[in-house]
């Protein structure tokens, strides 16, 4: 017998997510960082899980979701990719306001911010139990393997080659940067003498793999040349990025540790500000800044949560520790935000499969401006199918002819029990609803979803797909004050501010700091900016 359930609701039960679910579900609550609206009402998702969104190029999403998030997130440590700084320029003045370091990694001098140097290759230190682990995920995020059978042979050794060379590099001298780690690498093949002195080290560590590796590289470059330059090919292939004397300079000498994020005494948020076109060619730095992030956070698991704020996700190519920060970095205080344009993104760079890691694994996932069919499909069969229940006008109309016709019956002299009998049955059919399925969202709808609307799937809150809003930033009165101009929308000296009756142009003031504002880096040019009338306190 089948569900009374399933007899109401035959082919299927989607519904939207209501107000009363939501308020339910806390996320009209002032905690975690906000993602949309519902109606006037901001919506706000705290907790510990992964974040995915999936937002096509143009659909606001700095303007919509990033920009409340930089801006109003006081307490939260996080690292933050932020291509062009945008990011990090509307929000320059807030920190400061929350007590928070802001630091950019910004080898460019994007829009005026600080340069400030980092080395993430700091956290290595060889008397640490975890020395060698950590070099492994260090390797791992620098020489990603590509998938295809016939080069990885050559990518595994040249993964082994380069961990050992770090491992020596460090035993030898200390500590390594990327900038020492590049000028390591040269010599092997551009400085017979100097390489001949490291090999010798190498041959005599008391580690059997640094040993082993050097034994190895010495015979094939004296017996198997070719061999030899496939894999250090591999290594100067994927190490190649670091030719460029102005990126060398922002990694030694370093201003800042990446491990000011586990810091307990004051939060810190990091910016990577990277020029969007270098995104590809910086791939591995980025995705190293985030695995050495990652390895901190382990160590220190009493340490508040970090929020990884991975914009523009699909530039940075096959990153697996992202694919692990979402399936296990829920345990590890890591809350792992990802930013794709679309779902393609996402299989191209890690496969198919893992592409249900990634939506698997999301507490949210989140969807606005979607511009392939793929996604919006995706989207739609999340949605599922609802019970649509109408009047056939048609049907009904010919039910109520057919149940005056059998008045006439009676009137003629046929039989009347058989009469009331139809009687019945016709008028029945007259008030009958048809019901049939439908998705509830076809993709078309989807791809024609209004800018100012996004579809959220949240897990673990009992709650329905929500049909959400979004607004831009600049448009709420609550966020008047938080935010300073884009630099890539002028005027830049001023500001839209929504008032309690229209929008107003505010002009920026830019003067000295404060002397309490001296300790923060953000503020070490000594200046600060804030939109007048909204002086912080």
């Amino acid at each position: 017998m089948s569900h009374p359930f399933n007899e109401a609701w035959r082919f299927g039960s989607a519904v939207w997510g209501d107000e009363a679910s939501l308020r339910r579900a806390g996320l009209f609550g002032r905690r975690g960082p906000q993602i949309g609206y519902h109606g006037q009402k901001p919506l706000r998702l705290d907790g510990d899980a992964p974040m995915i969104t999936v937002g096509g190029a143009g659909s606001g999403k700095l303007r919509d979701l990033l920009g409340y998030v930089l801006c109003d997130s006081p307490g939260l440590p996080m690292l933050g990719l932020d291509p062009r700084a945008e990011l990090a320029s509307i929000s320059a003045h807030i920190h400061a306001v929350h007590g928070e370091h802001a630091w950019h990694w910004n080898p460019m001098g994007l829009c005026g911010l600080p340069q400030n140097s980092c080395n993430p290759l700091d956290i290595l230190d060889a008397e640490s139990p975890n020395f060698h682990a950590d070099v492994k995920f260090i390797v791992e995020g620098l020489i990603p393997l590509s998938g295809e059978g016939n080069g990885r042979y050559f990518e595994l050794r040249a993964r082994e080659w380069l961990e050992n060379l770090i491992k020596s590099g460090v035993a030898r001298f200390g500590s390594m940067t990327l900038p020492g780690l590049y000028r390591l690498i040269n010599v092997v093949e551009a400085d017979r003498h100097a390489w001949a002195d490291h090999l010798e080290a190498m041959l005599k560590s008391p580690s059997e793999s640094i040993r082993r590796t050097a034994a190895e590289m010495l015979q094939k470059q004296q017996d198997t040349p070719k061999e030899f330059g496939a894999i250090m090919g591999e290594i100067y292939a994927h190490l190649s990025f670091l030719d460029d004397p102005v990126l060398l300079a922002s990694l030694e000498e370093p201003e800042f540790s990446l491990k000011a994020l586990i810091d307990p005494r004051r939060t810190a948020k990091v910016f990577l500000n990277i020029p969007a076109e270098y995104l590809s060619i910086w791939s591995p730095l980025v995705r190293l800044f985030f695995t050495v992030t990652m390895l901190y956070k382990a160590r220190a698991p009493e340490a508040p949560r970090i929020m990884l704020l991975v914009d523009e996700a699909g530039q940075l190519g096959r990153f697996e520790a992202l694919l692990r920060a979402f399936t296990y970095g829920r345990g590890a205080g890591i809350r792992a935000w990802a930013i794709f344009q679309d779902i393609g993104q996402i299989v191209r760079n890690f496969g198919q499969p893992a592409l249900q890691g990634f939506l698997g694994s999301a507490q949210m996932r989140q969807f606005f401006g979607v511009r392939d069919y793929e996604t919006a499909e995706l989207v739609s069969n999340m949605l599922g199918a609802e019970t649509l229940e109408y009047d056939d006008a048609l049907q009904q109309e010919e039910a109520r002819r057919q149940k005056w016709e059998t008045v006439g019956r009676v009137m003629r002299g046929e039989d009347p029990f058989a009469a009331a009998y139809d009687y019945r049955h016709f008028q029945r059919n007259a008030e009958h609803r048809t019901k049939q399925a439908r998705m509830l969202m076809t993709p078309d709808e989807i791809l024609a979803m209004p800018e100012d609307r996004q579809i959220l799937f949240i897990s673990g809150k009992d709650l329905k797909p929500v049909y959400a809003h979004k607004y831009p930033y600049f448009t709420r009165r609550e966020m008047a004050g938080l935010y300073l101009p884009n630099p890539y929308h002028p005027p830049t000296g001023s500001v839209l501010v929504a008032t309690r009756f229209s929008m107003r142009r505010m002009p920026v003031v830019t003067e000295r700091a404060p002397r309490k504002l001296a300790s923060f880096p953000q503020h070490a040019s000594g200046f600060r900016s804030y939109v007048k009338g909204y002086e912080p306190s």
